[in-house]
């Protein structure tokens, strides 16, 4: 039951940048900024890059916890649940 769960969710995965592009590219880009800030802070010598690092990292999952993020998100029957109720 464990690895089609795994397989399920990874479907996922290559199903989003089809059902959801502008998203997709949305989260690509700010992957892009949070590395070229810190590269910019590195390579000027500030020594607050690994903290700035850090900072956009977490800033999403610390924004989707602000909006409301569900308490069960990380319940696997209850995101199969809500996975298939969206097909």
């Amino acid at each position: 039951m464990e690895i089609k769960g795994l397989l399920f969710f990874l479907g996922s995965l290559l199903r989003w940048p089809v059902q959801n592009l502008k998203e997709f590219l949305l989260f690509h880009l700010y992957i892009l900024g949070v590395y070229a800030v810190t590269f910019s802070v590195k390579l000027f010598s500030i020594n607050a890059a690994n903290f700035i690092f850090t900072l956009g990292v977490l800033a999403p999952l610390l924004r989707a916890i602000y909006r409301g993020l569900p308490l069960d998100c990380l319940n696997y029957q209850s995101a199969i649940d809500r996975e298939l109720s969206a097909l």
